[in-house]
């Protein structure tokens, strides 16, 4: 799915848009601003790409960087999804303690979407 539909089927975010500085539409080096609900808005750099399989992205701040994977694996029973939020940087600790439930709810939330969306596709 592009990331920039994901507010149309995930209420975890407001906005995905392509940045107006990004040098590539998608892949490796895209860069998306991202607005999510009670969260400041941020700008994600896809750091790794493999398509149809997996992305890594990460948002950078001052004093921590945000790193979010999305990855779809085949197994015997059909597909599995795996989403990882890590924090890093002198922040990362109080991040994790303001933000840590709230994110974790957030990323079960969308991981729930995706699979549902996955089961209606077919």
């Amino acid at each position: 799915m592009n990331v920039t539909a994901w507010p149309q089927h995930l209420p975890t975010f407001t906005s995905v848009v392509l940045s107006p500085d990004s040098t590539v539409l998608t892949g490796v080096g895209a860069r998306f601003n991202v607005r999510q609900p009670g969260l400041r808005p941020t700008t994600y750099e896809v750091t790794s790409w493999r398509p149809h399989s997996s992305f890594t992205w990460v948002a950078r701040s001052r004093g921590i960087v945000t790193t979010a994977v999305h990855s779809v694996t085949a197994i015997e029973a059909g597909s599995r999804i795996e989403l990882t939020l890590q924090w890093r940087g002198p922040l990362a600790l109080p991040v994790r303690v303001m933000l840590g439930r709230r994110a974790a709810a957030m990323v079960e939330l969308e991981a729930s979407t995706f699979a549902r969306l996955a089961e209606a596709d077919g």
